[in-house]
């Protein structure tokens, strides 16, 4: 004997399966904003710290002083991929001095 269609069900299910799947696209998006590999978040984390650490009176590095900055930091501590890993930094810096330097 077949199931009489409920339209009204379906509707709440597929309305609660695309809620599912969105939280899950909005985290793993969220997740990966910083860097999609650990080395690429540990680069974000430390540019945010050296970025905030700039003097009170400094202004923003040049790119390619951030670049050098970088591979000091990549030198001592890093692993992977290198021009990931500046990247990273440099956005992550930027971000960490312009919260601590606010005009």
């Amino acid at each position: 004997m077949p199931r009489e269609f409920k339209p009204v069900r379906f509707f709440v299910m597929m309305g609660v399966a695309a809620f599912i799947v969105c939280g899950v696209t909005a985290f793993y998006t969220k997740r990966a904003e910083h860097g999609r590999t650990a080395e690429e978040r540990q680069a974000y984390w430390i540019g945010e710290k050296a970025g905030g650490q700039a003097p009170r009176d400094a202004t923003l590095l040049t790119p390619a002083a951030l670049n050098m900055m970088a591979q000091k930091y990549f030198k001592e501590q890093g692993s992977g991929n290198e021009s990931d890993w500046n990247l990273a930094f440099e956005h992550r810096y930027e971000e960490g001095f312009n919260k601590t330097h606010s005009r």
